[in-house]
């Protein structure tokens, strides 16, 4: 008796589940008609238009990573020379030279050129800000890293000073290297 009653209980459930999805598909149709009668339904005796692409797969592949790159490059744009100073800030010894650093302020370029280790690598871990304003010749909050000081143009290395002054500059330029990079000297 139960099992009866189980059945006919199922049956019903399942006639109105199937009328349910009746009633949707129909609701369904008598919404596109008027669609289909206005724009057509869908191609029953045109063909589909034909198409073959010009391009191969590779070059697509090609074209996307010359897309990728080009966008990479976008990033890579150096206008206020953050990107150039921490590249200068993070390259070996021996590699420093190589890096261009024209498009620097002349003020800065000598304060880079005059830094020690230690303070490089500071500057290498400050945050892009910091050296933004490292850059801009303001206070900027790293620690052991001097601020960048405007050079007077009297004080300039020039071609027309005498093999003493060449020698003065030097020892000048050590002396004060020596004095800014005291910050990181372990004491023994």
């Amino acid at each position: 008796m139960l099992r009866a009653i189980a059945r006919a209980l199922a049956a019903a459930v399942s006639g109105l589940w199937k009328g349910a999805l009746w009633s949707l598909n129909f609701a369904e149709q008598i919404i596109r008609w008027p669609f289909s009668v206005i724009f057509g339904s869908g191609g029953g005796d045109r063909p589909n238009p034909h198409f073959e692409p010009q391009t191969s797969g590779v070059q697509l592949l090609d074209e996307f990573e010359a897309a990728r790159a080009r966008q990479a490059a976008v990033h890579k744009l150096d206008r206020d020379g953050v990107d150039t100073v921490i590249k200068y800030a993070r390259a070996k010894p021996s590699a420093r030279p190589t890096i261009d650093l024209g498009g620097l302020r002349r003020d800065v370029r000598a304060t880079l050129l005059t830094m020690d280790d230690n303070e490089l690598q500071a500057l290498a871990n400050a945050s892009i800000g910091a050296v933004r304003e490292f850059l801009e010749v303001r206070e900027h909050g790293i620690h052991g890293v001097p601020i960048v000081r405007p050079i007077p143009a009297d004080t300039a290395l020039t071609a027309e000073m005498t093999a003493d002054e060449r020698v003065l500059w030097k020892v000048r330029s050590k002396l004060l290297k020596s004095q800014q990079s005291s910050d990181f000297k372990l004491s023994m």
